[in-house]
C-alpha cells in the first residue's frame, strides 16, 4: 500500500489497536476480580509488532502486511497468585496495568495528532 505516510502511521495505528484489546482484557480482570477461581490474563504484542517492524526494514517482505498482520497474544497469568478463592486477579497490578496502557495509548494518539499537523502544515504552505 503506497501512502503518504511513512511506517511509523501503520506502527502508531497497530498500537492503538492492539492497546484496545490489552485494555478490554485488562477491564475484564477488573471486573471478575470477586469471581472464584477467575484466572487472570494478560496481553503481549510488542516483541511481534518490533519483529514484523524489523522485517519490514529489512526489504523482505512489504511492510504493511507484516505490520497489519500482527495479533494479540492473549494468555492466562501464570505468574499470579491465588487466593483463598483461587482468584488471580491482583487488583494494584491491573490498575498499575491500566494506567500504563493508557499511557503508551495517550502517546500514540499524540504522535499521530503531530504528524497530521505536519502534514497540515505542508500543505496549507507553512502557514502562508
Amino acid at each position: 500500500m503506497n501512502t503518504i505516510f511513512d511506517k511509523s502511521m501503520d506502527v502508531l495505528a497497530k498500537t492503538m489497536d492492539l492497546s484496545l484489546v490489552r485494555h478490554a482484557v485488562i477491564s475484564d480482570n477488573i471486573a471478575n476480580a470477586e469471581t472464584p477461581t477467575f484466572k487472570a490474563r494478560r496481553v503481549e504484542f510488542e516483541s511481534e509488532l518490533q519483529k514484523a517492524v524489523e522485517l519490514g526494514e529489512g526489504g523482505g517482505h512489504a511492510q504493511e502486511n507484516d505490520i497489519s498482520s500482527v495479533q494479540p497474544r492473549v494468555f492466562e497469568d501464570a505468574l499470579s497468585e491465588r487466593g483463598q478463592d483461587l482468584n488471580t486477579v491482583d487488583m494494584d497490578r491491573e490498575m498499575a496495568d491500566l494506567t500504563k496502557n493508557d499511557l503508551k495509548y495517550s502517546a500514540a494518539t499524540q504522535l499521530i495528532s503531530r504528524k497530521f499537523a505536519l502534514l497540515k502544515y505542508a500543505i496549507t504552505g507553512g502557514g502562508q
